[in-house]
């Protein structure tokens, strides 16, 4: 090959050496948008407690050495709106545990409202295109069963 045209495919691939380089220092398997299923909470009767089911999306990229992320909650039938849950976490290898802290309402039964805070502790994996994990929830002050850690799972979406 003559000197030339050396010096070019030297300088034409290096850049592309880089650019993949980087992009495989920055890849982690949850970074993406995804579609999920999760207990958004509980419900609490005389019967006893039920979970309450939701659809999600939820966005994550890498920042930096962390995880950011935002999952937006479709609506809940006989539920006000919910407002995006922001998720961050160091990145790891493997399983992420997320902890977040929100506000809720609680109804009792006969019909008395108050605020309570809810602390989500979120485990997360993805398997290529699947996201597969659990959500545990505390309530704070508030003394009713708790239904433990509650299965969520999602599908990689364009």
């Amino acid at each position: 090959m003559r000197p030339s045209l050396v010096a070019l495919a030297a300088v034409t691939l290096f850049p592309l050496s880089a650019a993949t380089a980087a992009l495989a220092a920055q890849s982690h398997p949850l970074v993406g948008k995804w579609e999920v299923e999760l207990t958004a909470g509980q419900r609490v009767t005389d019967a006893g407690v039920t979970a309450v089911t939701a659809k999600a999306t939820l966005v994550l990229a890498l920042q930096g050495d962390s995880l950011i992320g935002t999952l937006t909650t479709q609506p809940i039938e006989g539920q006000p709106p919910r407002p995006p849950v922001r998720l961050a976490a160091k990145r790891i290898d493997g399983s992420v545990t997320f902890v977040t802290r929100s506000e809720g309402t609680m109804t009792a039964p006969g019909g008395e409202s108050r605020t309570i805070e809810a602390i989500s502790t979120w485990r997360l994996t993805a398997e290529g295109d699947l996201l597969s994990g659990s959500v545990a929830r505390e309530l704070v002050g508030v003394n009713i069963p708790d239904l433990g850690p509650q299965p969520l799972k999602g599908k990689r979406v364009p």
